[in-house]
């Protein structure tokens, strides 16, 4: 019997996941390990707490044991909640799970930090934000999903900043998704609900509420925009470049042959590329870090099986093949 990698079950799926987590999760921290710096107080305002993105250095530095598990925690929940997405909606008109591997495979090959927890954080925020967001696509009210959705969403700049032109996620999501004004005061609601919840408890604990507002437009209009892709390790490099390769192709399979797909299917891939597209000025912005390239993992690992279904089973499994002897390279020599 021929072992087709693109119509992978379940079962080989999460254990390779489980495999590459734990390989990532006893690389991590191996190097020497630097704490976050908090950024500069702006000139006008005074902020009297850490982000969320510091405080989760911090936490790694003080328990690595526990942000081990943490992170290997993460990952496997974001790879399974992948998974689950692209089966419950039909994405690639056959029954596998190679969404589920394919996460394990891109976040580990694209992360070049020993500070792991925050950009693991990150790309479980967005994988939420995007599973919520599919869900939004339904007959009838989605308040719930939208706002979950929005929630998730506006969590992330705080956790990392370089993320904030993600938000622009949420205007596509409900003009693909045919939501109503009803639905985007809701989404507006959650969107806002966690910077202004961070502004008030900043202002609480002794600061003025717009300091964290002040700050981050500072942080925007200083440094280089290209400064984090500079600093990017060789090895992670190729493996971004690789991935955004592998990304295009898929798309342009996608674009040749959407008409096959249904409507929701086609809706959640257009989102998908929408998502992928949005994360170029997420990268090439001052604020961004080497490690902000781990949320490519997400539309990647949705869109590249697209393209693995559709060619033929031998290149489809060279392929596999390649990014995973990539990705565990880059995770042992890290």
């Amino acid at each position: 019997m021929k072992f087709n990698i693109a119509r992978q079950p379940l079962v080989p799926a999460f254990l390779t996941l489980v495999a590459i987590a734990a390989l990532a999760m006893w690389r991590a921290g191996a190097g020497a390990m630097s704490l976050p710096e908090q950024a500069a107080i702006p000139t006008h305002g005074i902020l009297a707490i850490d982000s969320p993105e510091v405080l989760l250095g911090r936490f790694q530095s003080a328990y690595p044991g526990w942000s081990k598990w943490i992170g290997a925690f993460l990952i496997l929940f974001a790879g399974t909640s992948l998974g689950r997405l692209s089966l419950r909606y039909n994405l690639y008109s056959v029954g596998t799970c190679l969404a589920i591997p394919l996460y394990g495979i891109f976040i580990t090959g694209l992360a070049s930090s020993s500070l792991f927890l925050a950009p693991i954080t990150a790309a479980t925020l967005l994988t939420l934000c995007v599973k919520n967001f599919a869900r939004a696509f339904c007959n009838g009210y989605a308040f719930d999903a939208l706002f979950r959705a929005s929630f998730y969403l506006g969590i992330l700049p705080l956790v990392t900043p370089a993320s904030l032109p993600l938000i622009l996620i949420l205007p596509l999501a409900i003009v693909l998704f045919h939501r109503t004004f009803r639905e985007v005061v809701v989404a507006l609601a959650g969107l806002l609900l966690p910077i202004l919840t961070f502004c008030y408890v900043n202002w609480g604990a002794g600061g003025d509420f717009s300091a964290p507002l002040a700050l981050a437009a500072e942080a925007f209009t200083n440094g280089s925009p290209f400064g984090a892709v500079c600093t990017i390790p060789q090895p992670n490099l190729v493996i971004l470049a690789g991935t955004i390769l592998i990304d295009l192709t898929a798309i342009i399979y996608f674009l040749t042959d959407s008409y096959a797909a249904g409507n929701k299917p086609r809706a959640i891939f257009i989102f998908l590329i929408g998502l992928s597209l949005l994360l170029v000025p997420s990268l090439l912005n001052p604020v961004a870090k080497p490690d902000t390239t781990v949320l490519l993992a997400i539309p990647s690992a949705l869109t590249v099986p697209f393209l693995l279904v559709r060619v033929h089973h031998l290149p489809a499994l060279l392929l596999y093949l390649l990014l995973l002897a990539g990705s565990v390279a880059v995770t042992i020599l890290q």
